[in-house]
């Protein structure tokens, strides 16, 4: 069975002094997640850090083992152990082999992969390190780690994954992940469309023979980046692309290495043994249109595709995102080395509450249809209007069933994805955190988060409330739509990453950045927006508005109006160092008319006011800032306060 989900990732790192990683805890941090993959693959990677020259390769041979081991002492490889598992007519074959020359091995594995994968897909060498066991197939994780005995094993870092299958077959373990390279092993969730390019960089410096998926090709590119001699973050700063808008490379590398930068939607965890280190990478696109989670607690650092995978392990870790466009890195001996986003604003992610003496259903044990099956039991046997439920562990669809019946629920924990989705007029309050894709296309209601939400909250949001006392994640209020006097209102505490109100077309969205040090949104806010309002509490850089041209655009563009007498030379010296948002504001006739039809044409570009509320705007706004603090317990004197102070207020340009 595939499940539309996509797949799910774990990564876990101990300290330097932590417990060795028991393979029965990474088990059951994928196996939570099983619903993002399906039957058609899930794999495990262990690193032990260790010394000498001994070095593992594993490999999958359709056929008699001793076959694959006579080619590959052929090739000249000293084999000093060997085992063999079958799995029907599938050899699972481990040899231990005496390292001479790296280089030389490197060579040898690609000839032999090359000769098997030409031979019909006859086998392949599907492991390769000194630290590294990989163990995979086709199953749901479960049914991996008992195929290979996975929770008796200990290690240093693992990573694990669950797998939906989109760019090839699921029928053998081949394209199961992880995939390996030479001390190298990543999971990966999402397609990456920059395949094409990354591949043509890989063959360039003499690889070839892939099984044909983007997920093999990424750990391949992260070992030859690291064979040329660069560093572990120099990389990852690579292969993450960051925006060129906001670019992190030099102009020479940005060039030098352009077709090993990975596009499209993905996360990836990628675990590399150094020789004397091991580091676990966790890395996005920069639009961050896949789920990618952080945690570290006294012992571990961790990377996950959901919250629970982290709290079932470790439920007072700290957590939070990956920032758009960021990295996050950590070693074995050198401990935290990038989190991912500024250190200054971790601590302002929340941790959930997952119990309350008065309850009543306990979600332990249940799973996500059970759990709105157990609730609408309770509300007809009982008669009662209000449930309380706790121990929630990334429960999904909560309420999303739920007639039109005034009901409130006081839910405790971690819920998962897409909870009260098409609400319309019960009331949801979270003592917790929220999972990606919550209140999409809600029409009436409210939803109070006493935590955190994470990506994609409110899209198509068309009717009610929604209050979040913490931080939103990536995508926050899309599409947001209003019709007549049906207005919704979306009110943040804390702080929202990039993409805030895109393509949004009615409603308000606030964000109060309370308790955050420094700007409390990301980038491209209101991109396309054609109606609705943004209000943000202090100023807000206007480079991070709109999906604007690059400083080297606008300076070519400016140029050009230079060179046909459109505007002065005193005036181009003066709009060169301005974002396009200030620069458009500046120019007028025809100068006007050509940046709008360049820049603005697609995706339009919203405008903005840096100023205090008007006394409407008050009168409007008063109401829902005072029914806010209420419901999210806060003093509704000091939010209400804040209404007089300035903020960033961001509409669409076709209001203008």
């Amino acid at each position: 069975m595939i499940s539309p989900s996509g797949c799910g990732v774990f990564g876990i790192l101990r300290k330097r002094n932590a417990p060795k990683i028991k393979g029965k805890d990474v088990v059951n941090a994928i196996d939570i997640v099983r619903y993002r993959g399906s039957d058609k693959g899930a794999g495990f990677a262990v690193f032990n850090l260790k010394e000498g020259n001994s070095y593992y390769i594993k490999a999958f041979y359709f056929g008699d083992g001793e076959e694959i081991k006579r080619e590959i002492e052929d090739q000249g490889i000293r084999i000093n152990g060997f085992n063999e598992k079958y799995m029907g007519e599938l050899c699972d074959c481990d040899f231990e082999i005496s390292l001479g020359s790296i280089a030389s091995l490197k060579k040898i594995v690609r000839n032999i992969n090359e000769i098997l994968w030409n031979n019909g897909k006859k086998g392949r060498i599907y492991s390769a390190g000194k630290s590294l066991q990989v163990y995979k197939g086709v199953g749901y994780p479960a049914d991996i780690a008992r195929q290979y005995d996975i929770y008796e094993v200990e290690g240093d870092m693992w990573i694990a994954h669950t797998r939906q299958p989109t760019n090839s077959p699921g029928s053998y373990p081949y394209w199961s992940h992880p995939f390996s390279a030479f001390d190298v092993a990543i999971v990966h969730n999402g397609d990456v469309s920059s395949f094409g390019a990354n591949v043509e960089f890989l063959q360039s410096r003499g690889w070839g023979g892939f099984v044909g998926t983007d997920s093999e090709v990424m750990a391949f590119l992260f070992e030859e980046l690291i064979s040329e001699g660069l560093s572990v973050e120099e990389v990852t700063r690579i292969m993450s692309n960051p925006s060129r808008r906001f670019s992190k490379l030099n102009v020479e590398e940005d060039y030098i290495y352009r077709n090993a930068r990975l596009d499209g939607p993905f996360t990836a965890i990628i675990g590399y043994d150094s020789g004397n280190d091991l580091f676990m990478i966790g890395i996005a696109d920069r639009a961050k249109f896949r789920p990618v989670i952080i945690g570290e607690d006294e012992n571990y650092y961790y990377i996950a595709s959901e919250e629970n995978q982290i709290r079932m392990l470790s439920p007072s870790a700290k957590v939070w995102t990956l920032e758009p466009g960021n990295y996050f890195i950590a070693s074995l001996l050198k401990g935290l080395i990038n989190p991912g986003r500024d250190v200054s604003k971790i601590s302002s992610f929340s941790k959930p509450v997952f119990y309350t003496e008065k309850f009543d259903i306990d979600a332990r044990g249940l799973g996500y249809k059970d759990v709105n099956k157990a609730i609408m039991e309770f509300v007809n046997k009982s008669g009662k209007k209000e449930v309380t439920v706790v121990n929630l562990l990334g429960h999904r669809y909560i309420g999303i069933s739920f007639p039109k019946a005034g009901l409130r629920l006081n839910l405790y924990g971690v819920v998962g994805n897409a909870m009260a989705n098409l609400n319309e007029n019960n009331v949801f309050h979270v003592y917790g955190n929220v999972a990606d894709d919550c209140c999409d296309t809600m029409q009436g209601g409210k939803v109070v988060i006493h935590g955190d939400a994470r990506d994609v909250l409110a899209q198509t949001f068309q009717g009610g409330y929604i209050y979040v006392k913490g931080n939103a994640g990536n995508r926050v209020g899309i599409q947001m739509r209003e019709y007549m006097n049906k207005r919704p209102y979306l009110v943040i505490g804390g702080m929202v990453d990039d993409y805030l109100g895109e393509y949004m077309a009615g409603g308000v969205i606030m964000v109060l950045g309370l308790g955050i040090k420094g700007e409390p949104v990301g980038n491209y806010i209101g991109s396309g927006m054609v109606g609705g309002r943004i209000y943000i509490r202090g100023k807000v850089n206007p480079e991070k508005i709109g999906l604007q041209p690059s400083k080297q655009e606008m300076v070519r563009f400016l140029k050009a109006l230079l060179l046909d007498s459109m505007i002065s030379e005193e005036k181009y010296n003066k709009l060169k160092e301005m974002p396009y948002i200030e620069v458009v504001k500046e120019l007028d006739g025809e100068a006007k008319k050509y940046a709008q039809k360049l820049f603005e044409e697609k995706v339009g570009i919203p405008t903005y006011e840096y100023r205090e509320l008007t006394e409407d705007e008050i009168k409007e706004l008063e109401p829902i800032a005072r029914d806010y603090a209420i419901e999210t317990n806060q003093n509704k004197d000091t939010i209400v306060e804040m209404l007089k102070e300035k903020y960033t207020v961001i509409t669409s340009s076709l209001r203008k």
